[in-house]
């Protein structure tokens, strides 16, 4: 199985400081297996996860955001907390998440455009 975005992520890591798998999960706390199967996508990391590998490895912002990256294209699903929001919003929420697969990439492009603006 290929690796994912946060496996080649770890792999540079460990590879930047010389570590083999089993070292740096060991630093982390979890089995080798564990850190194998999050590499290769088999398995999901842990929600405390980014914090452990940002605090064991002292990342620096750049890192941290390259790590968010990498955990953000990895992911094989995204969840949203909509019950505190305004149903309007939940109804768009929900109609958004139904419909991404029929967008045209034209109207993705356009999405892009309006949730990338500063």
């Amino acid at each position: 199985m290929a690796a994912t975005a946060l496996g080649k992520y770890l792999r540079r890591l460990r590879i930047d400081n010389d570590e083999l798998l089993k070292t740096m999960a060991d630093k982390l706390g979890i089995a080798s297996s564990t850190l194998s199967s999050i590499e290769t996508g088999r398995r999901n990391p842990p929600k405390e996860f980014a914090g452990r590998l940002a605090a064991t490895y002292n990342l620096d912002p750049d890192e941290l955001s390259a790590l968010q990256d990498a955990l953000d294209r990895s992911r094989d699903e995204v969840s949203l907390r909509i019950k505190e929001l305004p149903g309007q919003d939940q109804q768009l929420a929900v109609a958004f998440a139904r419909k991404f697969a029929c967008l045209s990439e034209e109207q993705k492009k356009r999405l892009r455009g309006i949730l990338e603006e500063d």
